[in-house]
């Protein structure tokens, strides 16, 4: 039996997949006052700073970023992953 190729790509599908993804993790990128990346570290749901990764809801993820680069400014950059 001879392989055939899928007539499809996942490329298309991962984007979609990522928008409806139901869980999140919230990256912080500390950077000192030139921009440059100093150090990495997360968020937890109550929004708590640790050096360990934690999921959350995509929903509170989205909030938790928003308000935490709000506080920390341009000291950080704050990611949902």
């Amino acid at each position: 039996m001879a392989a055939t190729a899928l007539p499809f790509s996942l490329e298309p599908v991962l984007p979609s997949a990522e928008r409806h993804c139901p869980i999140r993790i919230i990256s912080v990128h500390l950077l000192d006052a030139a921009g440059q990346l100093l150090r990495v570290l997360f968020l937890d749901r109550e929004g708590h700073i640790s050096s360990q990764p934690h999921y959350v809801p995509r929903e509170e993820a989205l909030i938790l970023a928003a308000n935490q680069q709000r506080v920390l400014g341009s000291q950080a950059r704050v990611q949902v992953l």
